[in-house]
């Protein structure tokens, strides 16, 4: 036995350097990320009788962001354009406490807010200071959800500004809006959790305004964390692709509903496991977390340290997508 356990030790000697490089690169990683003050030296969040809004909730993973949230205890504001969705949501938040005994006194309650309506800080904050009302306490905001969302289709040549403009304003600044206007009202132990996209960091062919602004949402936040409350959590999900229903509701560009699902979209992630592993990561006091597959997250690195290798990736896999410029031929 002895005999063996050495042919091993002296048949995989020679290439301890390989793994014992990466994985003291991991080890320093996460000891700088210990030793550095911030949001990680806290303790655990502690979801039970915390305040939660939602921006986003009536469907998809907004929707399953709220029973995650809800059977831990947390009161729930759920907010999004469709009452009858959001009454819906909380009768069956309700009553799934009642079938699985879920500790939380709580009622979850709704509020409407579209994100291209609110204008400005003085015209919204009037509407914002009401679902702060809501609150347990009335005042305070533990977990803000950033979660309203809109995608499109089209190239750079055939979206209209207007498209790029109301996507912009939903995924951006809608967002900014409501957080700059909630900020004062989340503690310093509270968290903000910005659901961004893998796009947030590289772009792709054909979603010129969705990544734009999810570019955009990224920088805003990442600007915000390093001012003047770095030890308030700010959480942002740079996600692939999750099941959600959420490309058939994405604009083409005459401002229309494409009515039909992505096939990369129905072969996501299960809008369940992703709000689970968003919640799970905002209790471990995470602020960034890349929830996507490993050949995607290679385009990440891919995108600093080989741009053009991957700009003509992107290239060929535009080729076949359905959304070509119909200016191309001209």
């Amino acid at each position: 036995m002895s005999h063996v356990v050495h042919h091993h030790i002296r048949h995989y000697l020679p290439y301890w350097p390989y793994a014992a490089i990466p994985l003291g690169v991991y080890g320093l990683s996460k000891l700088l990320s210990w030793l550095i003050p911030g949001p990680k030296r806290q303790s655990s969040l502690n979801l039970k009788d915390k305040t939660v809004l939602i921006t986003g909730a009536s469907t998809g993973l907004g929707r399953a962001l709220a029973f995650e949230f809800y059977k831990r205890g947390a009161k729930v504001i759920v907010t999004a354009r469709s009452l009858d969705k959001l009454s819906q949501l909380c009768a069956e938040l309700e009553a799934a406490k009642a079938e699985f005994g879920w500790a939380n006194n709580h009622e979850p309650v709704y509020r409407y807010l579209d994100l291209t309506e609110l204008g400005d800080e003085v015209s919204a904050k009037q509407q914002i200071d009401d679902l702060k009302t809501l609150a347990i306490d009335g005042k305070t905001i533990d977990v803000l959800v950033n979660n309203a969302g809109m995608s499109m289709r089209g190239s750079c040549a055939d979206t209209p500004l207007k498209i790029q403009r109301q996507v912009m304003e939903v995924n951006y600044f809608g967002h900014v809006l409501v957080t700059k206007l909630l900020l004062d009202s989340i503690p310093d132990n509270g968290a903000i959790v910005v659901v961004g996209s893998l796009q947030g960091k590289v772009a792709i062919p054909y979603r010129s305004a969705y990544s734009a602004s999810k570019h955009a949402i990224q920088a805003f936040f990442d600007s915000l964390r390093a001012e003047d409350r770095p030890n308030l959590q700010i959480l942002t999900i740079s996600a692939g692709y999750i099941n959600t229903g959420f490309g058939s509701r994405a604009l083409n560009t005459e401002g229309r509903q494409m009515g039909v699902e992505d096939e990369n979209q129905t072969k996501g992630l299960s809008v369940e496991y992703a709000a689970s592993t968003i919640v799970k990561a905002l209790i471990c006091r995470e602020t960034e977390l890349l929830m996507a597959p490993f050949m995607l997250r290679i385009a990440i690195g891919l995108r600093y340290f080989c741009p053009n290798f991957l700009f003509w990736m992107l290239h060929k896999r535009g080729q076949n997508d359905p959304h070509q410029s119909s200016k191309k031929d001209h």
